[in-house]
């Protein structure tokens, strides 16, 4: 009998000591209730989120990201308790990351709710262009180009720099742009439209890039967060503009928007390094980091930018974005385009 005590006393501590080992190891349980829904997806933001300063400059309620969470009137702690609803836990998570106005933060509960913050954008009809062109044609995937009928000059419009479902690397519709600009060799100069394009594979739009560039040129800076302090970087990338083989190199007018968003951006500043480029139009989105998607422990998941981008000489346009070299407003009661009339008596200089 005695031994059989000292074999269950020595079970038991053989049971706290494995437990206490996967606890060591593995952590403590994460917090699955509302409140510790609402605090872990604000620490996971605190942590490798790459623009709290920025963004939280220009935010009107709030003085800084820990102020969201804590400060003592109107915290978004204050809004969560044990017997709040999933439904309402999850409108109180998307008002929380809304108030960094990004449009790459998105939560998503699978088969349940879905949100992302995406301001109001600009108004863009490409039925207003398609009338003024001559020999218009839309049978490459993502673009829209033809000549104007008014003067020799051409026109392409980029609707995105991805194709849905495809890997990037596998994707070969950009190679188009070489039969594109072939066809528009003879033109004196060309309109570049990216109004509305949000974006896409950075790898497919520094391919369409490298066909309007004429000098080879260090465009961009990025750096990926890696650590839970404010400056915990990795070392700056250097990202580069090669000019290709096949290319156009007379004068280029660069159309933007509000909605030209995330890699459209990037493309706009390596093509604002080139000579023979004119930027028209308004102020882009502000919105430049690689898109990452996490898991939470509840099954939902959000998307982040995790990644500070800049120009060569270190000026951030995150929440801000890249202001025209000629700023022209979008058009009228009469249903014209108005940047279109500018970018095509610039052109025609």
């Amino acid at each position: 009998m005695k031994f059989a005590k000292i074999a269950v006393i020595k079970s038991l501590l053989l049971t706290i000591i494995l437990l206490s080992s996967c606890e060591l190891f593995l952590g403590p349980e994460p917090d699955i209730s509302p409140p510790g829904i609402l605090k872990g997806l604000w620490n996971d933001f605190n942590n490798i989120y790459a623009y709290l300063d920025f963004r939280m400059s220009h935010n009107l309620y709030y003085n800084d990201w820990h102020d969201v969470y804590y400060n003592d009137r109107y915290g978004y702690a204050l809004r969560v308790n044990q017997n709040t609803s999933e439904e309402n836990l999850y409108k109180e998570c998307v008002n929380m990351l809304r108030e960094l106005n990004d449009p790459h933060v998105g939560l998503h509960a699978p088969g349940k709710f879905q949100s992302s913050y995406v301001e109001d954008g600009e108004p863009f009809n490409l039925s207003y262009i398609t009338p003024l062109l001559v020999n218009g044609d839309g049978k490459f995937t993502n673009f829209y180009y033809g000549k104007f009928s008014s003067a020799n000059i051409g026109y392409i419009h980029i609707f995105g720099f991805t194709q849905d479902g495809t890997d990037p690397m596998l994707q070969t519709w950009g190679k188009a742009i070489d039969d594109i600009i072939k066809d528009l060799a003879d033109t004196d100069a060309i309109i570049l439209d990216i109004r509305n394009n949000r974006g896409g594979h950075i790898y497919v739009m520094e391919y369409i890039a490298a066909r309007f560039a004429s000098k080879q040129k260090e465009y961009l800076l990025s750096s990926n967060k890696n650590g839970p302090g404010p400056n915990d970087f990795q070392s700056l990338k250097t990202h580069i503009i090669i000019p290709a083989n096949n290319r156009y190199t007379k004068p280029i007018i660069l159309l933007t928007n509000k909605d030209t968003v995330s890699v459209s951006e990037r493309f706009t500043i390596a093509l604002r390094t080139q000579d023979h480029v004119t930027h028209m139009g308004t102020t882009t989105r502000g919105a430049f980091s690689v898109r990452m998607e996490r898991p939470m422990v509840n099954g939902w998941f959000y998307s982040i930018s995790t990644e500070r981008v800049t120009d060569m000489n270190g000026k951030i346009y995150e929440g801000i974005g890249i202001t025209p070299d000629i700023q022209v407003k979008y058009g009228n009661a009469q249903r014209e385009d108005l940047q279109i009339k500018a970018a095509l008596q610039e052109a025609v200089r």
